[in-house]
């Protein structure tokens, strides 16, 4: 577990969760701003009511952003690197014979920080081409690395055992 007792967090409690905004240190485009997300259900197995919750609900991710930095005691978050990759076109139809396209995402934390990256390309048979309060998530939890400016999830991923090191 990466724990800190930092003075001060973006950090915002409901119903029955709470979320937790880490923001990221801001690069040389001053036109983005990235910030990472936790939602920590309240209840140990609540991780599955509260996905329903985000996903039924219109608005929720931007309902549920803290805007207030708040003092908060222990701050404990697990490391852990997922990462996911799939073959896109066999999920969608892109119009071209014999033409593949793969999408791979990861994102990894540990006491340095956190890193995300993804890729898609494709793979064209002449050519290829790339684009390139206390807090102590010790149960099951989600997160999202987001685009503050646009809104835009960029990540998003579940830990459903934080005390595995992965």
């Amino acid at each position: 577990m990466i724990s800190s007792y930092r003075k001060t967090h973006y950090v915002e409690a409901y119903d029955d969760f709470k979320v937790l905004k880490l923001p990221f240190r801001q690069g040389r485009d001053k036109n983005r701003s990235f910030s990472m997300h936790f939602y920590l259900p309240d209840e140990k197995h609540g991780l599955d009511n509260l996905v329903k919750k985000m996903t039924s609900a219109p608005g929720f991710l931007d309902n549920h952003i803290p805007s207030e930095t708040l003092s908060v005691g222990l701050v404990s978050i697990p490391k852990f690197k997922i990462s996911f990759g799939f073959e896109a076109s066999k999920e969608f139809d892109l119009g071209f014979d014999k033409v593949d396209m793969y999408h791979k995402a990861c994102v990894e934390i540990d006491e340095e920080g956190a890193e995300a990256a993804a890729v898609t390309f494709l793979c064209v048979p002449t050519s290829f081409i790339r684009y390139s309060t206390d807090f102590v998530a010790d149960h099951p939890f989600l997160f999202l690395i987001r685009e503050d400016k646009t809104e835009t999830v960029l990540f998003a991923g579940q830990v459903f055992d934080p005390s595995k090191s992965s």
